[in-house]
């Protein structure tokens, strides 16, 4: 099955996601047009990814026939209405994280997406590397005993305005903080009984730093600490009663380090353009995992299920009133 691709908006996520798209065999995905508010955006993106239709409005792009689904990357308060046009279109949609900034409207795009009877995907693009499978391998082996204890660090100094200003809808949580609920969610499952937050806002009310405590019961527990001001170590820690699991770069894992010390490496091919972000390639297992859930006529992934996006948003809701940081949209 050849996924025929729309991409909306011409940013750095989506050159990165269109350059991993094209590290994939042919015969599997196809990008049929770019569209971006900014016509010339759109043109050039257009050109440069050898792109053959290029269009000035989303509302060009939902009407294109040939186009079976839509990869959203606009910056995060468009991701609403964005994928509302998509949905009341009848296309299927992989939106970026974060789906919503709130978990009405994130309801409100599931119940649509259900309506329309089409697919819908938040972009935990986490969930479906490689180095995820063998995790739950290990999990399911009870390799490290029963799992109590999720400890996570993961900062970088931040200097773009979309995480650093409320109208962007920035935020560290919605940035990155994002990552370690998700890791919580898999292994512990379900929602927790009891969410804490403290952190450091900037002049703008936004969050730039987070220590987050999330307690799922029975002594199961995530400890994160999420930060824009400075470099951490960017990995995670998974303690059970006989060992640990670490995960380095564990949003995009690409080495596991099991409980006997050896190292696991999940290297990623080279893409025909360099990446924006760390580890952008990845991208490429979220698109196959589109296509293999669009083939079996999946309407979610298994892997990150509708349910599993709406705790998510609930969690990242609660994070925030706590913190403090509220947004005008």
């Amino acid at each position: 099955m050849e996924l025929c691709w729309g991409i909306a908006a011409a940013g750095r996520i989506t050159h990165d996601f269109v350059t991993a798209l094209n590290t994939l065999p042919n015969g599997n995905h196809k990008i049929i047009a770019i569209a971006d508010p900014e016509i010339q955006r759109a043109i050039d993106f257009a050109n440069k990814h050898q792109i053959k239709k290029h269009y000035g409005s989303y509302d060009e792009l939902a009407n294109d026939p040939n186009i079976g689904i839509i990869y959203i990357g606009t910056i995060n308060p468009f991701h609403y209405n964005v994928c509302k046009l998509f949905l009341q279109h009848g296309k299927n949609v992989l939106c970026e994280k974060p789906l919503c900034m709130s978990y009405t409207k994130a309801e409100e795009l599931y119940q649509l997406a259900y309506i329309k009877n089409v697919f819908l995907l938040e972009g935990i693009w986490s969930r479906f590397f490689p180095s995820y499978k063998y995790l739950n391998e290990l999990i399911e082996l009870k390799s490290i005993g029963d799992i109590k204890e999720i400890h996570v660090e993961h900062g970088f100094k931040a200097d773009i305005d979309r995480i650093l200003t409320r109208k962007l809808g920035g935020g560290i949580t919605m940035d990155i903080g994002i990552y370690s609920i998700q890791l919580a969610q898999l292994i512990f499952k379900g929602y927790p009984k009891k969410i804490k937050a403290i952190g450091k806002l900037n002049d703008d009310g936004i969050d730039l730093e987070s220590n987050i405590e999330l307690d799922f019961g029975n002594d199961c527990k995530l400890y994160a600490h999420t930060s824009g001001l400075k470099n951490l170590k960017n990995q995670a820690i998974i303690k059970g009663t006989k060992g640990e699991i670490l995960l380095k770069n564990y949003w995009c894992c690409d080495s596991i380090v099991g409980p006997d010390g050896k190292i696991k490496e999940f290297p990623l091919p080279e893409g025909k353009f360099p990446f924006n972000h760390f580890n952008s390639c990845g991208l490429r297992y979220e698109a196959e995992e589109v296509r293999n859930c669009l083939e079996k006529g999946l309407k979610e992934s298994p892997l990150y299920t509708w349910k599993n996006s709406l705790e998510m948003i609930a969690i990242e809701d609660e994070i925030r009133r706590q913190l403090g940081v509220f947004y005008d949209f």
